[in-house]
């Protein structure tokens, strides 16, 4: 694997100066007036001690009736280390719940009971440190009926995302290994039918049920349920001998513990015990990552201009601590995720994994191409709303001193750091609202001129100073039933670009995997709970197909003449199946994952 430039970067053509200066941003998502609008709140909570096992399903109850009462539609996962959920409903109510929410931990976790009744102040409220609320606004190019949740789930689960996945062994083997294996398949089958019956009829916004799949919420990328793993029994064959030769099964098919990973090898996860105990990555404000990166950018291009005639090496012995030379983000999120959207700082590196799921990003981080690309330098992560990053950062500390795998004799990465409240708070104060679709046609190159920016700032949406430091192009992935949150990032191009003396900005990144042609709508103009997106035939994950090249594919679950469109052609059966891989023809699940990883320079 290569550093390559992003192909984004093709995709240039108007910008502004790369370096503006930092100011403060109160640029923010503002409560209406009227707060009985509908918007999405998006959390997650690390409390300072775990949940007790009797209180679990207490604290569940608790979240079921509040949701309830105040008519909150989503999910939420509720376990010993803490909380995760998503849900929709009025401004107002969503509000009263996180009022609720609060009281309740601090009840569940605080010994003062006048303490818990008295306190009113922000300042002094301990959940501030360890609840992440974040309340988004909807599309205005979707009903807002089709952006509400219809239904509101709570459950019980090992953790609050799941970055290693648990393995159900059977180590009886013979008949019973086997009988399993067959009710796995069954269980697929049914699933499947299940899924081509709804694709027949249609149907606009209901739920498939799948008989013990959990539901995955906010930033925990198994994708949703109506995600299937075709192949997750021959997975669990193959592991199973892992596990046992790495003493980490235990007996009477026994799970997996989510403290150990399954192997040594390189590509895969690497066998560590409490991991999670390690010490999580340093949490940055969306301004305090601005600054940072800002600096660490125009550090780089300093030194690229200082070293013309000197050598690299003599560089290095001057500027040992040099911050551009050892800075590099880490986009933690799966790759249909960065596919609409990501950071980009001129100058500076950003490694990604390229995972199908969250919980391939252990077996991502585990090769030469991650070691050489993020030893020895500070790692800024980033994911969705932040969630994420507590998770992988303790993983790659202790990942980098187990000095196994892709890391043996590799330096420490110098600091991890994580974008407090991810890309969704960040783009509350450097994003702003996306232009009408009208105005963002698909299948051309879209341009935000430094007009149309003003004409978004005389509306009030944000600030152009604001919008000049935005360090994000594009749209923020979220996993709720809008698709996408309206707040995009506008970001500045790389100095060295041509373009860049236009004034030109990027705001779209995706682009058609069959044609090229930029694109960023998995949905191709319809509401996304209309099932209308293209999925890769073998894992079946989103990919972008732009409107003239969608009758080209068969998807996921389409028959050889559409999603139950007739082929007016008559020539469906030369449809080419289509994957999710960067040349659409393999699939990211499949084969060596080194090869998928990459990193790129904007």
């Amino acid at each position: 694997m290569a550093t390559t430039h992003h192909p984004a970067s093709a995709m240039m053509t108007t910008a502004a100066a790369p370096y503006p200066q930092q100011q403060q941003s109160s640029n923010k998502p503002h409560p209406s007036d009227d707060q009985q609008h509908n918007m999405i709140s998006l959390y997650y909570c690390y409390p300072p001690s775990s949940i007790e096992q009797n209180q679990l399903q207490p604290h569940a109850n608790f979240h079921r009736e509040t949701c309830t009462k105040l008519n909150l539609g989503g999910r939420i996962r509720v376990s010993e280390e803490g909380i995760n959920g998503v849900l929709s409903g009025t401004e107002e109510n969503l509000r009263e719940y996180e009022d609720r929410l609060r009281k309740e931990l601090m009840a569940l976790f605080s010994n003062d009971e006048h303490d818990i009744e008295s306190n009113n102040d922000d300042q002094e409220d301990p959940t501030v440190e360890w609840l992440d609320m974040k309340y988004c606004h909807l599309r205005k190019d979707v009903p807002v009926e089709k952006q509400l949740f219809d239904a509101l789930s709570v459950k019980i689960t090992r953790e609050v995302v799941s970055l290693i996945e648990p393995v159900a062994v059977n180590n009886r083997g013979g008949k019973n290994k086997g009988r399993a294996r067959c009710r796995q398949r069954r269980k697929q089958r049914r699933k499947e039918k299940q899924r081509l019956e709804k694709l027949q009829q249609k149907s606009t916004g209901e739920q498939i049920l799948e008989g013990g799949k959990e539901s995955i919420i906010g930033d925990n990328e198994v994708e949703q349920t109506i995600m299937k793993q075709q192949y997750r029994d021959d997975d669990a064959a193959s592991l199973t001998q892992q596990l046992e030769s790495t003493h980490l099964v235990g007996q009477e098919g026994s799970v997996a513990p989510t403290s150990g990973c399954v192997s040594n090898e390189i590509g895969t996860a690497v066998p560590i015990r409490d991991w999670e105990k390690q010490t999580p990555a340093v949490h940055l404000s969306p301004q305090e990552w601005n600054e940072k990166l800002l600096q660490l950018s125009r550090d780089k291009h300093d030194q690229s201009e200082n070293n013309t005639n000197v050598s690299s090496d003599c560089a290095t012995e001057e500027h040992p601590m040099d911050m551009g030379e050892d800075a590099i983000l880490l986009d933690t999120r799966n790759m249909y995720e960065s596919r609409v959207g990501h950071f980009a700082v001129p100058n500076l590196e950003t490694f990604f994994p390229n995972t199908r799921k969250f919980s391939s990003l252990p077996n991502a981080l585990n090769t030469e191409e991650a070691a050489k690309a993020l030893a020895g330098k500070q790692v800024f992560m980033y994911c969705t709303g932040g969630v994420r990053c507590e998770r992988a950062g303790s993983y790659l500390r202790a990942l980098s001193e187990s000095n196994s795998g892709a890391w043996k004799d590799k330096e420490q990465p110098k600091g991890i750091y994580q974008l407090r409240g991810g890309i969704q708070k960040y783009l509350e104060s450097y994003g702003r609202e996306e232009i009408e679709p009208a105005n963002r046609k698909r299948g051309e190159n879209t341009k935000e001129s430094v007009s149309e920016i003003d004409s978004v700032e005389a509306n009030g949406t944000n600030s152009c100073q604001t919008d000049m430091q935005c360090l994000y192009r594009g749209k923020n992935f979220v996993f709720d039933p809008r698709r996408t949150d309206p707040f995009i990032g506008n970001g500045i191009t790389n100095d060295d670009d041509a373009a860049a003396s236009n004034g030109a900005r990027i705001s779209l990144v995706g682009q058609c995997i069959v044609c090229s042609s930029p694109h960023d709508d998995y949905d191709n103009g319809h509401a996304p709970c209309e099932e209308r997106e293209a999925r890769c035939c073998r894992c079946r994950i989103l990919v972008l197909v732009c409107d003239g090249c969608r009758q080209q594919v068969r998807s996921w679950g389409e028959s050889q003449a559409g999603d139950g469109d007739t082929d007016e052609q008559g020539d469906g059966a030369s449809k080419t199946d289509l994957f999710c891989g960067n040349d659409g023809a393999t699939c990211v699940d499949d084969g060596n994952v080194a090869e998928k990883v990459e990193t790129a320079r904007f």
